[in-house]
């Protein structure tokens, strides 16, 4: 059997893309990150802004974020980044709103950007941001 060279070429190339793919799947690469409880949260803000302890943690119905408050009052917000979280502690500015349980805060930072989180207490957790302005 004699094969053109370039569809041995092709069938070369896909059988590279295939094993990458299998790879990738076996190492669960690409996977969204997700926070499964409140330890996972506690974990991801000591990893995002050292020396952060939480005495409040409410958790994104989806695990996609969460939002965290220390007792000086500071309210710091998680996000899905990657494959990781990133965290960034509220400044006074940010700006946040509500509908039906969901939150939608901007902290104002340009390369961090909005998150929208589906929490409990939603309107209790504006109020506490709200409140940074003060």
């Amino acid at each position: 059997m004699n094969l053109h060279p370039a569809l041995l070429q092709f069938l070369g190339s896909l059988a590279a893309i295939l094993a990458l793919a299998g790879l990738a799947w076996w190492l669960k690469l690409g996977a969204a990150p997700r926070l499964t409880d409140e330890a996972a949260a506690r974990r991801a803000a000591e990893e995002a802004e050292s020396g952060f302890d939480p005495v409040a943690v409410t958790l994104d119905r989806e695990g996609r974020g969460a939002l965290l408050r220390d007792r000086a009052g500071r309210i710091l917000l998680l996000r899905a980044h990657g494959s990781h979280f990133a965290g960034r502690i509220l400044p006074p500015h940010t700006r946040v709103t509500q509908d039906a349980g969901t939150l939608e805060i901007d902290p104002g930072e340009r390369f961090y950007g909005r998150v929208s989180l589906a929490v409990e207490d939603a309107p209790g957790w504006a109020q506490r941001i709200e409140r940074l302005e003060a």
